[in-house]
C-alpha cells in the first residue's frame, strides 16, 4: 500500500481511516510537509519515509523499487482518495485467491469526483479509470510530468465500484494544483518525448484511444477552451451535473486555456532561441 504526500494532514485522515484493517503495510511517502501529514501518518500506523520530491512518476516509481512491500499486490491511492467498503470487498476477494491464479497482472479502478462537495457523475470524467492495484513487481509508472499512467506487465482488468476522489483543502489549493498541472501538461505536450510509455491506439483501450485523440486530433484544434467545454457540458453530458457541472466544465475549460497559452509561450521562447542562434556573431 503506497501514499504520497505534501501538506495533506486534512485528506490524510479520511484515506488511511479506510485502509486500516485490512492491507497489510501502509508506505507514506512525504516530499517534504510542513503541516501534520507525517505525524497524522504516524499515529494512524503508517510507515513514514520522507524522500525529496523527484515528480510525480519519479517519486512513485522510486517508491516501488525501493520500499520494502511484502503483499503479492499493491495498491496505490492519492491522500485525498478514499477507498469505499464496496471496493474494499472486491480488492480483498482478488487478493484472497493464490497470486498464480488471478490471470489479470493489475486492475483499473473506477474513481468518483467530488467538485466543491458534489459528486460529478458526468462531463466526461465518469467512469473515470486508474490503474491502481497490480501485483507486486509488475508495475511501473511511464516517464511524464503529470497525468502519468502506470504500466504492467500482462493482461489487466476492471473494477466498476468506484473509490471517492474529494481534495479537502479547499477551492483555492486545487486551483493552484491546476495552475501547476497546466504547466506540467504545456512541458509535456511540447517536448514530446515525455509521452513515451503509454501506447497510444486508436483501436486500444480506452486510455490508449484517448492519448491517441490527443496527440492526433485535439491538439490541432482551434480554441481548445471552448471544444472542451462543449464536449463535457454537451457531448459528455455535463448538463445533468446541474449547475455545479457547469461550474465544473467552465473550470476545467479554463485549466485547457491555460495549457494552450503557457504552450504557446513555451513555442515563442524557442523560437526566439532559435533565432538567436542563427544570429551572426
Amino acid at each position: 500500500m503506497l501514499v504520497i504526500t505534501k501538506n495533506e494532514e486534512c485528506n490524510l485522515p479520511h484515506c488511511l481511516h479506510a485502509l486500516a484493517g485490512w492491507t497489510r503495510s501502509i508506505h507514506v511517502v512525504d516530499s517534504g510537509s510542513t503541516d501534520r501529514t507525517c505525524e497524522i501518518a504516524r499515529e494512524l500506523g503508517a510507515e513514514v519515509v520522507e524522500h525529496p520530491w523527484e515528480g510525480y512518476a519519479a517519486q512513485k516509481n522510486w517508491a516501488l523499487e525501493t520500499l520494502p512491500m511484502e503483499s503479492d499486490w499493491v495498491l496505490i491511492v492519492d491522500a485525498d482518495e478514499v477507498i469505499t467498503a464496496q471496493l474494499r470487498e472486491q480488492l480483498e476477494a482478488i487478493a484472497a485467491r493464490p497470486v498464480n491464479e488471478v490471470p489479470e497482472a493489475g486492475y483499473y479502478i473506477n474513481r468518483l469526483l467530488y467538485f466543491l462537495g458534489k459528486p460529478i457523475k458526468h462531463c466526461g470524467y465518469h467512469p473515470s479509470w486508474n490503474l491502481r492495484f497490480f501485483k507486486r513487481g509488475r508495475g511501473r509508472y511511464e516517464d511524464r510530468a503529470v497525468h502519468e499512467h502506470l504500466l504492467v506487465d500482462g493482461p489487466t482488468g476492471w473494477i466498476r465500484t468506484p473509490m471517492i476522489h474529494e481534495d479537502r483543502r479547499g477551492l483555492e489549493v486545487y486551483m493552484e494544483k491546476h495552475n501547476r498541472y497546466s504547466t506540467l501538461e504545456a512541458e509535456a505536450i511540447f517536448d514530446e518525448s515525455r509521452e513515451g510509455g503509454l501506447d497510444a491506439s486508436i483501436t486500444g483501450h480506452q486510455l490508449q484511444r484517448r492519448r491517441w485523440f490527443k496527440r492526433h486530433v485535439y491538439r490541432h484544434l482551434p480554441a481548445k477552451w471552448l471544444m472542451r467545454f462543449i464536449y463535457m457540458y454537451v457531448l459528455r453530458l455535463g448538463v445533468l451535473d446541474g449547475l455545479n457541472g457547469l461550474r465544473f466544465c467552465l473550470f476545467i475549460s479554463s485549466y485547457e486555456l491555460q495549457i494552450g497559452l503557457k504552450l504557446r509561450e513555451l513555442r515563442l521562447q524557442a523560437e526566439d532561441e532559435s533565432a538567436s542562434r542563427e544570429q551572426p556573431a
